[in-house]
This record gives C-alpha cells, structure tokens and sequence, in this order.
C-alpha cells in the first residue's frame, strides 16, 4: 500500500536540519549589529559630557541663623565651563559667568530704593540665583525688564542661593529682605526644597561639611561613564548602558522625590512652615508675596509624576494669603532635554527663565501693585 506523495515531500521538509535556518538567523543579527555600531560610530553616539568645572561657589560667614553653618554666593565672579556647547549659548570658551555683588548675591550691590522705584525682592535656590545662564537671562532680571517697558523704574534683587531649602530663605529674608524695601516679593519654589540644609557642622573639626545632595539618587556620585571593558568598547554596548542607567536614575529621582514630599515628611512640613511664614511676614507689612513653581524638568506630559505636589504646594501658599504661578501648564508638552542647561546640568536654561520672567510680570500687572508701589 502506498502512502500519500504530499504526505510524504512534507515530511521529508520537515526532517531537514535546522542548523542552516539557525546560522542565518545568526547572520542577519550580525549584520544588524554591525550596521547599529556603524551607524552610532558615524553619528559619534552614545556621547558621554564631562560635568562642569567647580569653582568655589560659596562663602560662610559667622552671622547667626536657626540653619547653621551659615552661607552666601562667593562675592565676584564664579565661572562654569561646559565641555561643549551643543546649543550655542555659551561664549568662545563655553563658559557662563556669574556675577556676584559684595553681599554675596547676584547682580549689582543693592543700594537704598530711590523715590519711585518699584523694587522687587527675589528668594530661592540656584534656580532663582539663575545657574548656568547669563545674569540678564536669569528670571528677576527679566521680570524686572518687561516692567520697565511701561517706563516704570523698576529693579530686582536677586537674593537666590545655590543649595538652600524654604528655611534658608526665610532665614535670609529676615536679614535681608525687608531692609530691601521691596513692593513685591517673589519665591522661586523646587522640589528638593523640602531637604535638610546642604551643608552642617563636622562635630570632630567644627567645620561645614556638605551633604550629598538628594543622596537617595544614584545620580551624583555613580559612574557617569561605563565600565572599561572589552566588551563597552563597542558603540551599541555603551548605548544600553547608558539607556539602562537613565532609566534606574529616572526611577530613583521618582520615588525619591515623592518620598520627600510624603504627608509626613519632616522635610515636607519644614518647607510648608517657612513658606508660611514668609507670606505671613510679608501681609504684616503689606508686601504681595508671589510663589513661583519651577517643575521637574522630566516627562513633561500628562504623565508627569510630581503633579500632586504642585497642587499641594499651590494650597498652602494661596491659604496663607500669597500667589501662585505653576510654571508646569506653560512647559507641558516640551522636551525637557530643551530646556536644560547642559546634558550635565539639569537646572532650567533661558527658555524657562523667559517663561518664569513674563509670567511673574503678568502677575505683578494683573494685581496692580507695580501701580500702587510705595515710592517713599
């Protein structure tokens, strides 16, 4: 009896070695490979920026706050230089300079308000002192220049500090602030606000020790670089490396940020403390306090992570009686990798200090107090 001749060529297919079918499926992926690194080599990719060169930045002085070591911006100039300029803003030598005056903030020495001068008092972290942009990009100075437009006399100081959390900037309003004379005040606001103080006292030399910034982030401190292995030499090796520690880096910053904001977060209930009272002291003297929120530059969608915490924030400071700007709703939608300094330096670039600084001089008109400014 004979069996089926279909039957049988299909079975005879069906007992080839499957070896051929493997060694070209093995070749197809090598070839791929092969033209993934090509094509990375050719675009010099995955690229590895150095960070920024660390000048002395700070100055600590003996004056008594309840946040000791006490500190202030370096008075002259501190220069950071980036080893490129992928946006074509820094100088010839791809540095930004920062002017500070011999009070230790930036821009020039404040002086008594003359008579009908509109004056505005600025607080905040590196954000509002303007990290990584040139002083007329950073955001006091041009909220201050729109307000002149209107031919008012009108000048900013810029009392913002690189590491400082809400405390801080109360501490400092005390001292400072009010001898200013100011018509309005202005907060800039970061997450990492609710931190401890960047630096404290080494009890063995009695000396500032600094912190690790935002230390439950693998992100200062792990290897910005991969391994130096045969196998990371390869272009497409370093690309998932680097693709796979961005990834664990953007978790971490997720949950750390998260945690500090949690309800019971001694850091969290510190920073809304110092934001009350700083809007307190300032209706005592008839001085608008505005709240400026800069987000996180990261997932700008409507996915961003941090968007509860605005909220949360947005109601305690229009509780006390201050004013708030969300900088989020003007930054949904945009690449945050356009919006950053530097691949190394994440703080917010001229674009987002141009959004701040015509935001806040929207408010100052649409509450009428650039009109009504004390000009004794």
């Amino acid at each position: 009896m004979t069996g089926n001749p279909r039957q049988t060529e299909r079975n005879r297919k069906m007992k080839r070695p499957l070896y051929p079918l493997l060694l070209l499926a093995l070749a197809a992926m090598l070839v791929t490979l092969a033209g993934a690194e090509i094509v990375l080599r050719v675009l010099g990719q995955p690229q590895f920026p150095k960070e920024h060169t660390a000048p002395t930045r700070f100055a600590f002085t003996d004056r008594g706050t309840r946040h000791a070591p006490f500190y202030l911006n370096m008075p002259g100039r501190i220069t950071f230089r980036y080893d490129g300029n992928p946006r074509g803003y820094f100088d010839a030598l791809n540095e930004v300079h920062h002017d500070v005056n011999p009070s230790g903030f930036r821009g020039p020495a404040v002086g008594p308000k003359e008579d009908g001068t509109f004056r505005m008092v600025f607080l905040g972290d590196s954000f509002t002192f303007g990290e990584g942009v040139h002083n007329h990009d950073a955001y006091p100075e041009v909220t201050a220049r729109l307000l002149r437009r209107g031919g008012r006399r009108v000048d900013a100081c810029n009392l913002g500090v690189g590491g400082y959390n809400t405390s801080q900037e109360a501490d400092i309003f005390k001292l400072f602030g009010f001898d200013m004379d100011p018509d309005v005040v202005v907060l800039g606001y970061t997450l990492n606000d609710a931190e401890f103080p960047l630096f404290r006292t080494d009890p063995a030399t009695d000396k500032p020790l600094r912190r690790a910034r935002e230390a439950h982030i693998q992100a200062e401190g792990a290897p910005a670089r991969p391994p130096a292995s045969a196998l990371c030499r390869l272009r497409l090796a370093q690309a998932i490396w680097k693709t796979h520690r961005e990834r664990r880096l953007s978790k971490q910053t997720v949950e750390y940020y998260l945690s500090l904001h949690a309800p019971s977060s001694a850091g969290r209930l510190a920073s809304e403390r110092a934001l009350q009272e700083i809007i307190s002291a300032c209706r005592e003297r008839g001085v608008p306090c505005i709240v400026v929120m800069f987000p996180v530059l990261y997932k700008l969608t409507r996915d961003y992570p941090f968007e509860t915490i605005h909220e949360n924030i947005g109601k305690v400071v229009r509780e006390a009686g201050g004013h708030y700007i969300d900088l989020l709703p003007a930054l949904e939608g945009q690449d945050a990798r356009t919006l950053i300094v530097h691949p190394t330096d994440q703080h917010p670039n001229e674009k987002v200090h141009a959004i701040a600084g015509r935001l806040v001089a929207e408010e100052i008109r649409r509450m009428r107090c650039l009109q009504a400014g004390r000009s004794d």
